[in-house]
């Protein structure tokens, strides 16, 4: 006996959401602060209060050399313009508003949606398994 498949293909909803891609300008090395810090950090002058320079009249050159305490905000303008560029593009990012109980929900549906799918391949996989069996009773 064959049995035909049912007519209960799922098709993708009307409201299903498009994959979420970043924007273009946002990258991991757009984000990632903490080698710029790092490299500030490295340059910092020992500071215990023995080694604590006597002459601060001559600044550090643009990026080579030790810094004082003085020349940290400078040395770190870069990198606070960097952190609020990533502050911005991260609260540009699709759905960044969306809360965690829609986010859920979300889940949940698709969960539901999943599941459905298994089940209708299983039931095309009896569907074929049932074929074969025919085949192999006519030969």
């Amino acid at each position: 006996m064959t049995t035909t498949p049912s007519a209960s293909f799922t098709t993708v909803p009307s409201n299903a959401v498009a994959p979420l891609t970043n924007p273009p300008s946002l990258s991991p090395d757009a984000i990632d602060t903490l080698p710029a810090l790092a490299e500030i950090l490295s340059r910092l002058s020992n500071l215990s209060p023995s080694s604590l320079p006597t002459d601060t009249s001559t600044p550090s050159q643009n990026g080579a050399g030790t810094l004082s305490t003085k020349e940290v905000p400078a040395a770190t303008d870069g990198l606070k313009h960097k952190i609020q560029k990533a502050r911005q593009q991260v609260k540009e990012l699709p759905d960044i508003g969306r809360s965690v109980e829609d986010q859920e929900e979300e889940i949940r549906e698709l969960e539901e949606r999943i599941k459905k799918q298994r089940e209708c391949l299983n039931g095309l996989r009896e569907v074929g398994r049932e074929i074969e069996r025919g085949r192999e009773g006519k030969v």
